[in-house]
């Protein structure tokens, strides 16, 4: 797959902008970022270098530990990988505690926290310190032309090794007999036998709607039960009759009102557009070509709790949608003003073409409940040590989406794919 795809490395990892703040971070330059942060906090800088250091020191024992498979000694793993066993029971707001007070530094230190949809006060520390020293240490990378090729490069594999994909096809029940799974009936009344299912719908959808009740122990859907799904999002995409290739510095911007993470959440989590922070994308700054000469492409993101949204979902899946159009408008404008006024100025005289969604919009592609984004909440009860297995009770059905290990995002999804295939393997070796 990764021979199939083109590369593109960004011109920094991102660009977070507050007030009184504006910090580019660089690419695979972790004592550029120190510098950066130093300059703008005097006086804390021991306390931003110990904090870098656990973060890129986390990633690599993680590289290691990958590197071999997952396979380590029980009783040598706290001596092995000693930053992963220390952070375990850590929130993110823990790890920062123990290396910086300032908590503006403290804020500029979590600001990707969006990235994983939870504040640093519930959001595992491990989690976020292991992708974001990733980052640090590897850098981050737009996939070209669109982040779509990678679906269709993956696609192609599976064709290529003689599978096949069924779209436009739901699998209704998974089968099970004797406490193993046996197929998988489809929504055109067809039956696929099988010795393996591995599901990525949600794991709600999948054990309360797929598999015959009673088939999974009462404790584990308990367990299952008590955890929440993640944030969603409001998106705006833009087509603008203007070039802004570099015209705007960054390419992915970060904007907050200085509020910090937890207020910021909750107001995210609450509906207020007006308050939340959000992201700025401007994808004609990664590469030359990526709109057509005298356009370009832009987009707004913010994520949003489902409370807001709920009212409206029983008619929006009656097809009855007029209020919703309208909400969904009211948040595009909010989105499109605040963007004109903190990174892209004159940019509502600009557009040509105008789209939304909403997590509505997410629940309607993915079923996903209440349009969740990184599947369950990276909670510290659900995260690291504790996240929920690929492998389930059900003999024969396997996990691998945002709702496994790890977790959600690019990464964290294409790692629980690996990770159920070797559970399979190790099943039936």
């Amino acid at each position: 797959v990764l021979e199939k795809l083109h590369l593109v490395r960004l011109p920094e990892i991102y660009r977070f902008k507050a007030p009184g703040l504006d910090i580019a971070v660089p690419q695979q330059d972790p004592e550029a970022f120190i510098a950066l942060l130093s300059e703008d906090f005097p006086g804390e800088e021991k306390g931003i270098r110990s904090y870098v250091s656990e973060m890129l020191g986390l990633s690599e024992e993680v590289e290691q530990l990958h590197e071999k498979k997952g396979k380590f000694i029980k009783i040598l793993f706290p001596l092995q990988y000693r930053k992963m066993w220390n952070i375990r029971n850590e929130t993110l707001a823990d790890l920062l505690n123990d290396h910086v007070k300032n908590p503006e530094l403290q804020a500029v230190l979590s600001s990707l926290w969006g990235y994983y949809g939870l504040p640093p006060s519930k959001l595992s520390a491990f989690y976020y310190a292991n992708a974001t020293g990733g980052y640090l240490r590897h850098g981050s990378f737009y996939i070209k032309e669109r982040s779509q090729n990678l679906s269709d490069a993956l696609a192609e594999a599976i064709e290529e090794q003689g599978g096949k994909i069924l779209y436009n096809t739901e699998a209704e029940k998974i089968l099970v007999k004797d406490g193993a799974v046996t197929g998988v009936t489809l929504s055109n009344d067809k039956t696929l036998a099988a010795r393996a299912v591995v599901s990525n719908a949600s794991v709600i959808t999948t054990f309360k709607r797929r598999v015959p009740k009673g088939t999974v122990p009462a404790g584990y859907m308990k367990k299952l039960e008590g955890f929440r799904p993640s944030i969603s999002s409001f998106i705006v995409w833009l087509g603008l009759n203007r070039e802004l290739r570099g015209k705007i510095k960054g390419c992915g911007i970060h904007v907050s009102f200085g509020r910090g993470p937890e207020a910021d959440y909750l107001s995210c989590m609450n509906g207020e557009v007006d308050r939340v922070p959000f992201s700025v994308s401007i994808y004609d700054n990664i590469y030359e070509g990526y709109s057509k000469p005298g356009t370009s492409s832009l987009m707004l993101l913010c994520l949003s709790g489902y409370e807001p949204w709920h009212r409206f979902e029983k008619d929006y899946r009656e097809g009855k949608k007029s209020d919703y159009e309208r909400e969904k408008a009211r948040w595009t404008d909010i989105l499109i003003r605040r963007a004109e006024q903190e990174v892209v100025p004159g940019l509502s005289s600009m557009i040509e073409v105008k789209d939304a969604s909403t997590p509505l919009t997410n629940w309607k592609f993915t079923r996903n409940p209440e349009g969740a984004i990184y599947g369950f909440e990276q909670a510290m009860d659900n995260a690291f040590m504790n996240r929920i297995d690929n492998r389930t009770p059900v003999k024969g059905l396997y996990l691998a989406s945002a709702w496994g290990s790890p977790g959600g995002g690019f990464g964290g999804v294409l790692r629980a794919g690996e990770q159920t295939f070797e559970k399979i393997m190790k099943d039936w070796a």
